[in-house]
């Protein structure tokens, strides 16, 4: 799907990809079914020559597979059906919402410069802000200040933008928001 980058518009939307959202809430449900059969009967899954044949090890593997596994099912699950866009862009900042623990607004005066990160997939758009340990502890829950963190470690700045799940070509959003930024600056000086 092509997004309408359109510069005198108040915002802009990038939907989220509901194809690629699909595919982990499949396999995140069959996950959370696998963890509720090793819950309710344990036994089943007894195989020989292994450390851990026993019924309460294998019990406890499905507790934390639902554990793990339940939270993230709803939250791509009210991805998929409720929200709207992964991510927003407008006067305010960025307002990332693009995965599972993202970072939410970035203000456009914290940003101090955008890089496209390709070595890795997905490929990522870092954000950086400048005082990156006030953003982390910013940050929500600790969920979010944890992939903050390690985010920081990993790129040099805690938010980062995961194109995975945005419905938009990377390049042209990675054009798109450092045009935004040049623009934001040279209005605030």
């Amino acid at each position: 799907m092509k997004v309408d980058f359109n510069t005198d518009a108040d915002h802009v939307d990038v939907p989220l990809s509901k194809y690629r959202l699909g595919g982990y809430l499949i396999v995140l449900f069959g996950a959370f079914v696998l963890g509720l059969c090793f819950v309710v009967s344990p036994s089943t899954f007894v195989t020989s020559g292994s450390r851990y044949n026993t019924p309460e090890a294998i019990f406890i593997i499905g507790l934390l597979v639902i554990m793990i596994c339940g939270p993230l099912t709803v939250n791509i699950f009210y991805r998929i059906f409720v929200m709207k866009s992964g991510l927003t862009i407008d006067m305010d900042g960025i307002m990332n919402n693009s995965y599972v623990a993202s970072c939410g607004l970035i203000n456009w005066n914290s940003i101090t410069k955008i890089n496209k990160e390709e070595g890795d997939y997905p490929m990522s758009i870092v954000v950086h802000v400048n005082s990156p340990e006030e953003f982390i502890q910013s940050q929500s829950n600790i969920f979010k200040r944890r992939s903050a963190t390690d985010s920081y470690k990993k790129y040099g700045s805690p938010a980062v933008i995961n194109t995975n799940f945005l419905k938009c070509d990377y390049d042209e959003l990675y054009w798109f928001l450092t045009d935004t930024l040049k623009t934001y600056e040279k209005g605030a000086k």
